[in-house]
């Protein structure tokens, strides 16, 4: 495959981790740089639980850079976090969820990165960054776009655009551009959230129909998936995982219900743990989390709203109706003609299995977010680094530190 690449300029120091693209060709600027992952909100009982955590990980200043490139046709924007440490590091693919673009998911990003891991995000099809600008999206058929996104010709797709980006990327390293040549390629894992999740675990060996020449296009070690995806209207669960040979940790909740109704409830989330083989798989469910706060996407956080229940039920009406002065959308609020929509993604909705309106405590749902930082990070460190400090962690003290938090298996 062809790729015209226009030379880079460097860009200016910013206090912005993702600053706009003025022009396509501009590899964007850098930005700030933090001591450490920030931890949700200010606590004290949140600042203790993330003081009894994972502890044994560097805590490196991160710097965030973004960079547009051409491939095959498509302008892709990546979004590159990198520790302030000396030597080789580490590489995490991130991929976003339907709907997000590649600078989603900074609370994941900025944990890994500062505990001394190059995280890479990026979307690698515009048609999933624009989900929900889409027309079906517009008319509210939300279902409909999830097969279409979801289909195994479109992930051959996605997973072939996120390997020319490696290989574009290590092409850089070899090069030795500053935001490359630093990465150590034989220590490489895959993650991502939602339909970001499906293309981590296709790359990791999920059997996907119509998809068969996605596997083997990227060598990873490891990979995550934030709200793993399982359908029984996409094969046989029995078979579909036979081929994930890698170390796979897969992060859910009792209430992480899938806001297009693909997924025929939450328990379908543990379908993949469960149906893995029994080498270093990892299922972690915090409980009361719903589907948005697994994104990791700063603004998707859910927090605590006092409402009426006069407004529980306005905002769960979701109504069609059409005037000449727009639809009414999912959170009773009416929108003009061609304003997007989206479903959903903050609370759980029918269909899905998970209670609705439930809403955690703001000091519930920062712990629950410490306890995915920190035990992402120690699989990372376990089965990336090679560390037996973070495998013995995983085994005997995590499960007890997440207390109320959630649980987590291994097998």
């Amino acid at each position: 495959m062809k790729m015209k690449l226009p030379p880079e300029r460097p860009g200016r120091r910013s206090v912005h981790c993702a600053l706009p693209i003025a022009c396509v060709w501009l590899a964007a600027v850098l930005a700030a740089c933090t001591t450490r992952p920030t931890h949700p909100g200010n606590d004290a009982s949140a600042r203790e639980f993330a003081a009894r955590g994972y502890t044994s990980v560097a805590r490196h200043a991160v710097t965030t850079t973004v960079h547009t490139w051409l491939i095959d046709g498509q302008n892709i924007r990546i979004v590159v976090c990198e520790p302030n440490a000396s030597g080789t590091i580490p590489l995490v693919i991130y991929v976003p969820g339907l709907g997000e673009p590649s600078d989603a998911g900074e609370r994941w990003r900025n944990a890994w990165a500062a505990a001394g891991y190059a995280v890479v995000s990026v979307q690698p099809l515009a048609e999933d960054a624009s989900a929900w600008e889409s027309d079906l999206a517009r008319s509210g058929d939300f279902k409909t776009l999830g097969r279409q996104r979801y289909a195994g010709a479109v992930m051959s797709q996605r997973v072939r655009m996120l390997a020319d980006v490696t290989k574009e990327a290590q092409r850089r390293s070899t090069a030795g551009e500053s935001a490359w040549r630093r990465i150590d390629w034989g220590k490489v894992a895959i993650a991502g959230f939602d339909l970001g999740a499906y293309t981590a675990m296709t790359i990791a060996g999920e059997q996907v129909r119509d998809a068969g020449d996605a596997q083997g296009r990227l060598d990873v070690r490891v990979a995550i998936a934030f709200s793993p995806y399982a359908s029984l209207a996409a094969g046989s669960l029995e078979t579909r995982y036979a081929g994930i040979h890698a170390p796979v940790l897969s992060v859910t909740s009792d209430v992480d219900s899938d806001p297009i109704g693909l997924v025929d409830g939450v328990d379908l989330r543990q379908a993949p743990f469960e149906h893995m083989e029994a080498s270093n798989k990892y299922l972690l469910s915090l409980r009361g989390l719903h589907h948005a706060s697994l994104s990791g996407t700063n603004a998707s956080i859910e927090v605590r709203t006092d409402r009426s229940d006069n407004k529980r039920a306005e905002d769960r009406a979701g109504t069609s109706d059409s005037d000449e002065g727009g639809q009414r959308g999912r959170s009773g609020r009416r929108r003009g003609p061609g304003e997007s929509i989206r479903p959903d993604r903050g609370r759980s909705v029918s269909g899905g299995g998970g209670n609705m309106d439930v809403a955690l405590p703001a000091q519930a749902v920062q712990m629950r977010m410490i306890a995915a930082q920190d035990i992402s990070t120690a699989f990372l460190d376990a089965f990336v680094k090679d560390d037996p400090t973070a495998r013995d962690w995983l085994a005997a003290r995590a499960p007890r530190w997440l207390g109320d938090n959630g649980g987590l298996r291994q097998k």
